[in-house]
């Protein structure tokens, strides 16, 4: 994901960077204005409403938000500049993970939700500053696609041995104090840690039971993926001190390069003890070292392998097949609805997920993925229209009559 920055932001990036300049050794203070400030709330405003989302404990809407949102932007300002704004406890739920387990998510309430966007808007930009170019996950103009051709460029420089690490459980392991000293280390306003820390200790509704947060960020929470890359530049920075070793971040999942199997593996037991002075711990089952040349190894949804000498990066096995199953989904002739209004839904499908894999070595897996996708179209449409039931759907006909969209030609125009 690349996450772009407004003229707003980066007019506030300036205003931080000259304070920087002219204070290197001093720390940040009087933040929480910025913060509160209406014109920045706002700007928060617009970033929550246009990610949509559900409401929280509260059972408020963004719609019903949005009814009186004046109303509520001075009852936010007025709570955090008197400082007794109490953050609301983040709503459970539970998403399906790729391996078939869940996955939990905390949902703030739309207010929180801002407030946490706004905080960030500000917070950010100081971080920013300090965090290292190995980092790549929910950061301005960085991405996963950035990421992937850092790797390219590592292997190629002979850094073969790869150290394909998770961390297990980070999001409910990160300790709040440790958190919080790192956050303090570059802010000494008293109201934006106590504003932080708030968040972190609200607690959670779990089938109507307020449940205590000692440790761990919700995953949900507008926040959290800065919180997250501010805990773990105290990795990135141990790691990337020690000679003859790469590493590429992105949120908590990160791949360790070296030259050599002895050094990969003296680098392992390194990296185990700088978690562990984090308070976290490798998840042995997914962590292991692969020769790239040998063996492939996963990234971002990506497969690693190297062959006669050149990387090749391609989708991996379950990012193809979670797709092949969101196509069939949408291409189920059961559904009572029109072929234009089923390929303008599969159109959406094919975009999202082909520009994210159309970096990779996809032309062979695209011109093939395509010719199905055609398959299941022309299926659905001869079901719905008894016209067609004799006679071939020309790809003419899908791409100019039903405006189907095509793999190939996110990465070569006129293909189809």
């Amino acid at each position: 994901m690349l996450v772009l920055v407004s003229e707003e932001d980066i007019q506030m990036f300036e205003y931080l960077r000259k304070f920087r300049e002219h204070f290197p050794g001093r720390k940040f203070f009087q933040l929480i204005d910025k913060i509160y400030d209406m014109g920045n709330l706002e700007d928060a405003w617009k970033e929550v409403k246009s990610n949509k989302g559900c409401a929280g404990v509260d059972k408020q809407s963004i719609n019903d938000f949005k009814k009186q949102s004046e109303q509520y932007f001075r009852e936010i300002q007025r709570a955090v500049k008197n400082g007794t704004y109490e953050a609301t406890p983040v709503l459970r739920k539970f998403i399906p993970k790729g391996d078939g387990k869940l996955r939990p998510l905390g949902i703030p309430t739309v207010k929180d939700r801002i407030l946490q966007q706004a905080a960030k808007n500000v917070i950010e930009q100081i971080f920013e500053m300090k965090f290292l170019d190995c980092s790549y996950g929910y950061r301005p103009n960085k991405g996963a696609h950035q990421a992937v051709e850092q790797i390219k460029k590592y292997v190629q420089q002979g850094y073969t041995w790869v150290t394909d690490a998770d961390v297990e459980k980070f999001f409910d392991s990160v300790d709040h104090k440790l958190l919080m000293s790192f956050v303090a280390e570059e802010i000494s306003d008293g109201k934006v840690l106590s504003l932080i820390e708030s968040w972190l200790k609200a607690g959670v509704m779990n089938n109507g039971d307020i449940e205590k947060t000692t440790e761990g960020t919700p995953q949900g929470g507008v926040i959290s993926p800065l919180l997250a890359n501010i805990y773990l530049h105290e990795m990135d920075e141990q790691i990337t001190k020690i000679y003859g070793v790469r590493m590429v971040r992105y949120a908590d999942d990160f791949v360790i390069l070296c030259k050599t199997k002895e050094k990969a593996e003296r680098t392992m037991k390194q990296v185990e003890e700088i978690l562990t002075g984090l308070k976290l711990r490798l998840n042995k089952k997914k962590t292991k070292i692969v020769n790239v040349n040998r063996e492939s190894f996963g990234f971002l949804g990506f497969n690693f392998k190297r062959t006669g000498g050149k990387l090749f990066v391609t989708p991996g096995k379950k990012a193809i097949k979670k797709f092949k199953e969101a196509v069939k989904v949408t291409t189920n002739r059961r559904q009572p609805v029109k072929p234009k209004e089923m390929v303008g839904r599969l159109n959406s499908v094919i975009r999202g997920w082909g520009n994210y894999f159309k970096i990779g070595d996809v032309r062979w897996l695209f011109k093939n993925l395509d010719k199905w996708i055609r398959t299941r179209v022309r299926t659905f449409i001869e079901k719905k229209k008894s016209g067609y039931a004799r006679m071939r759907i020309s790809n003419y006909v899908l791409r100019t009559g039903y405006k189907l969209a095509s793999l190939m030609t996110l990465i070569k125009p006129h293909s189809l």
